[in-house]
């Protein structure tokens, strides 16, 4: 058996005092430069040293600046929001560094090493997707760097022993530290098949032994050092190029057009039947046990606006949010995209509606030039991802995109330009894109060919008619809850 790494006392404060300088310096420039966000997991088994490195770095560093977040265990399935919603509102923003005890790892660790192998189905899926929610992390700007921190079955006893002995220090000890220690065998195993599965170029895990505290205490110190002069120089992560998911075929817009104009009284009876009917089911038990993500893209001047008003006036406001998209505001751009949806996905029995979404990366971004070629070819999937995720949790996913031809689009611009009550509904960003008018159309037809899943389907509707349109959305609303709770 190789020794442990030792690091002699004298060595040790030899090494501490410059270290604790860089670690400052380089803190002050990422903060600085806003260049990038550091998050930095930390695992380890029980006595290991977590807790110590966290205080540690709060020392060394100024901890205005810093972000500290653990996590109360809870089975996945029992939040009221999806199991990765609490890690999205925690992320660092650019210049800022988080720290997180265990992050998305620690419950699926816990858990695998409470299973037997053959109940361990899920393990390559979870792994799965924690690489592509890191993997998207670092292209979107955060630097994620990856500690876990191990120490021999004899010396992690010792020392728990030690804690437990004193009562000035019992309490250090938890309920689930005893039950790590005593299943150590499980639980090492299971951190060596995370580390195997998780470990990538663009977040590769870093073990340190903990046996010896002062080597272990110069050996995060410089992990983090790394990783915060790399973050401030604006350094990207190893990573491989990124996938769009892209077919190679045309994506054509299909949208059938209406011959005829329901008469008024025939559309408002309509109207009343299908909000009526989304009343009842959204007081459903059922429906309350889930939830519903409303998203609604489309051409300026569809119709959005009085579509989602229609929708909403069959529900008790304290049932929902409407939640208006625009560019993003600078502080939202020192995160990563697809954080302000994730801030506002819906408690269980809840609607949330967007008005604009997160597709707008493949929308206005992608035609007006303000994503870079790969990041909105890499949003396809990464979308895919991110609503799978929703409609796992139980949420109900609804998508509509809202076509206007061009004739019917510059005569309802218009006529808003000339109604003093509605000139503030078209702006000069309107005009500019009525100019892109067959771009925005074509990335449209891509966009729901690429991202219109089986569980997240797309509604095409025909908003040259208002009135069809809104009776179309109420439609498919109600459909998919009464597929969803029935």
């Amino acid at each position: 058996m190789a020794p442990h790494p030792e690091l002699s006392k004298a060595r040790y404060e030899r090494l501490l005092g410059p270290l604790r300088d860089q670690l400052l310096n380089a803190q002050f420039e990422l903060l600085k430069s806003k260049a990038a966000a550091v998050a930095i997991i930390l695992t380890g088994v029980p006595a290991a040293g977590r807790s110590e490195s966290v205080s540690e770095l709060l020392e060394w560093m100024d901890p205005k600046f810093i972000e500290v977040h653990a996590y109360a265990r809870k089975p996945a399935d029992s939040g009221s929001r999806p199991p990765l919603w609490r890690f999205w509102q925690d992320l660092p923003a650019k210049g800022r560094v988080g720290l997180f005890f265990g992050a998305w790892y620690e419950d699926w660790v816990y858990g695998q090493s409470r299973r037997k192998a053959g109940q361990r189905v899920s393990q390559r899926r979870i792994a799965s997707r924690i690489k592509r929610l890191e993997q998207m992390l670092v292209r979107d700007g955060v630097h994620v760097l990856k500690i876990h921190l191990h120490v021999p079955k004899e010396v992690q006893r010792k020392r728990l022993h030690k804690l437990t002995s004193r009562g000035l220090t019992r309490w250090r000890v938890t309920r689930e530290d005893r039950w790590m220690a005593a299943h150590a065998r499980g639980v090492d195993a299971a951190y060596a098949r995370c580390i195997k599965d998780t470990s990538a170029a663009a977040a590769p895990w870093n073990q340190v032994d903990g046996s010896d505290v002062q080597h272990r205490s110069i050996e995060v110190g410089r992990l983090v050092l790394s990783t915060l002069e790399h973050a401030a120089s604006g350094t990207t992560a190893n990573d491989s190029p990124p996938q769009s998911g892209r077919r190679t075929r045309a994506h054509v817009l299909r949208v059938k057009r209406a011959a005829e104009l329901p008469p008024d009284a025939e559309f408002e009876q309509e109207l009343l039947m299908l909000q009526g009917r989304l009343a009842r089911l959204s007081r459903k038990q059922r429906f309350l046990e889930r939830g519903a993500v409303l998203a609604f893209e489309g051409m300026d001047a569809a119709g959005k606006g009085g579509a989602i008003r229609r929708l909403v006036n069959a529900l008790d406001p304290r049932q929902y949010q409407i939640i208006p998209v625009s560019a993003p505001t600078p502080q939202e751009r020192l995160y990563p995209y697809l954080w302000r949806f994730w801030r506002h996905i819906p408690d269980r029995g809840s609607y949330a509606v967007f008005d604009r979404s997160w597709y707008g990366r493949v929308l206005v971004e992608r035609v007006r030039g303000f994503a870079a070629d790969h990041d909105w070819q890499r949003a396809f999937e990464e979308i895919n991802e991110f609503e799978s995720q929703l409609v796992e949790h139980g949420l109900v996913v609804c998508k509509f995109w809202l076509d206007v031809s061009s004739k019917v689009q510059l005569a309802r611009f218009l006529e808003r330009d000339s109604n003093p009550l509605k000139r503030f509904k078209v702006d000069p960003e309107d005009w500019i894109n009525r100019d892109h008018f067959e771009a925005y159309r074509k990335a449209a037809g891509e966009m729901v060919s690429l991202t219109d899943t089986p569980q997240a389907r797309w509604t095409v509707v025909d908003a040259d008619c208002k009135q069809q349109a809104r009776i179309a959305v109420l439609e498919a609303v109600v459909s998919a809850i009464e597929r969803a709770i029935d």
